[in-house]
Formats: structure tokens, C-alpha cells, sequence
């Protein structure tokens, strides 16, 4: 595939806010078309013309990757590949790229932020102090919200790929124990559960696989 000429990044304000170097991507195409953002009745224009097209989470539906007569290639600026019909980018030889292996220090920091929140109960403690109930407590505690401990509980994982791994990495060193559901078209492994059998057994499940 000869390098794209014309490329049109359609959400830039999503990952962007100010702060990131776009000198290695200007590169990649004489002409960039770079959009904050862009509304689903604008896609259609912006794109006509365009050989590369670069999302985050506008959606690429088949209409529109039909009637992009120039379009050869496209990014997501994520994961998930939820918003692009791959179906009909396949039917045109259109090639669709995702990015792997990015972000995953601080998917695994939110994934336990999320629990810890849940099973320390943090966001009931701020409502307490903030309505004043610690300052009027006969004692320097408050008893409330019962904390649990994570230490012990089970963990489910869901897609033990890049951001899978680094989730169980974490737990186990939480003192959790990690179950990992089996691929449902996958070939059975002594080392994972079908999803009916793990579910039972987990106090938390955390998904990490396509839409």
C-alpha cells in the first residue's frame, strides 16, 4: 500500500488536550485535516476525499465507509474497534489498525480505584465528612460503613491479554485469588473456567475483551 497522501484525525480532542507532540504524526501524511471533534453529520464530508482516516470513538458505520471512495485505512486511537464496521471495511480492502498494549498502567490503576472505592466504601465516608458526621462523633471514628478487605476474595478476569495480565499481576499481589475465564471458542485449558463455572465463584469480575 503506497503511504497515504490526505489523513483526517476526526476526535483529536479526545486524547488530546494541548499537551501532546503531533510532529511524528503530521509526518505520516503531507496533508492532515486534524478535528477537536466531530458531530455524526459532519463525518461524511470530512472524510470524502480522505485515504486514512484516525478515530477514537466517532463511529465509522457501513454508509459511510461506502461512500469514503478514497479511503484505504483506518486507525483507532484505542482498543476496542467497536465503532468501525469491519465487515465492510473487509468487503472494500480497507485496512483497520487498533492500537495494543497502550494505557495499561492506568487501566489497571482504575480497575482497583473502582474497587477499593467499592469495598472501602469511599464514596459513602466523603458524604459523611463532608455532612459534618465525623466532627460530631463522640469518638475520633466514625463506624458507619463497614470496610471489607479484598485480601482473599476471589477476582474473575475476563481477556487475559496485555491489560488482563497486568490486572492479575496486581490482585495476586493484593493477596486475591485470580480465575480466568476460558475463550468461548477456544481450546479447554486446565488453567481457566467456561464463564458459567467462574462466575459463581468470584466477588469480582473484570472485563478486559472486545465489545
Amino acid at each position: 500500500m503506497n503511504p497515504p497522501r490526505h489523513g483526517v484525525f476526526l476526535d483529536l480532542g479526545s486524547i488530546d488536550r494541548g499537551d501532546m507532540d503531533l510532529s511524528r504524526l503530521r509526518q505520516t501524511c503531507p496533508r492532515w485535516d486534524l478535528h477537536p471533534a466531530t458531530r455524526p453529520e459532519q463525518v461524511a464530508g470530512r472524510i470524502a476525499g480522505a485515504d486514512l482516516v484516525v478515530t477514537n470513538k466517532v463511529v465509522l458505520g457501513r454508509d459511510l465507509i461506502r461512500g469514503a471512495s478514497s479511503l484505504r485505512l483506518i486507525c483507532v486511537a484505542a482498543t476496542g474497534t467497536n465503532n468501525v464496521d469491519l465487515e465492510s471495511a473487509r468487503e472494500l480492502g480497507i485496512e483497520v489498525r487498533n492500537v495494543t498494549g497502550y494505557g495499561t498502567p492506568s487501566v489497571v490503576q482504575h480497575v482497583f480505584a473502582l474497587m477499593l472505592a467499592h469495598f472501602t466504601r469511599l464514596p459513602d465516608w466523603l458524604a459523611s465528612v463532608r455532612a459534618g458526621d465525623w466532627s460530631r462523633s463522640e469518638h475520633f471514628c466514625l463506624l458507619d460503613h463497614p470496610i471489607e478487605e479484598i485480601a482473599g476474595r476471589t477476582m474473575g478476569i475476563v481477556g487475559l491479554g496485555e491489560l488482563g495480565r497486568g490486572v492479575a499481576s496486581v490482585a495476586t499481589a493484593m493477596g486475591m485469588r485470580v480465575l480466568v475465564a476460558q475463550r468461548p471458542d477456544g481450546e479447554p485449558r486446565p488453567d481457566r473456567l467456561p464463564l458459567a463455572e467462574l462466575l459463581p465463584l468470584v466477588d469480582v469480575l473484570t472485563l478486559h475483551c472486545p465489545l
